[in-house]
């Protein structure tokens, strides 16, 4: 028997999420998103950046991480600093940085 695995499934399966991050996101009970900014790789709520078509859904409990499919060709590993990226573009104006 054959088992045929997309390729964004089995992106999905190579990443390694941290504890932290996957409480944090339980802890929000909302799904985020791990898109580019000015700054680099940053994570952000799906209400403020909308997951695309093209993004590579993690599951993460009964909520989503979804990885743009630009950070997801150099990212192997969501890790708790990306949580003070979070912290910081929440206190900062958005406004002066493009997120895609």
């Amino acid at each position: 028997m054959v088992i045929t695995v997309s390729y964004r499934e089995a992106v999905a399966k190579s990443f390694i999420v941290d504890d932290e991050v996957k409480e944090f996101i339980s802890q929000e009970d909302r799904d985020f998103r791990i898109c580019t900014s000015c700054g680099g790789p940053v994570l952000v709520p799906t209400d403020l950046v909308p997951a695309k078509p093209t993004d590579v859904e993690v599951k993460i409990g009964e909520n989503s991480l979804f990885v743009s499919i630009i950070q997801a060709r150099f990212t192997r590993r969501i890790h708790s600093s990306m949580l003070d990226q979070y912290q910081y573009m929440m206190s900062a104006d958005l406004s002066r940085c493009e997120l895609d």
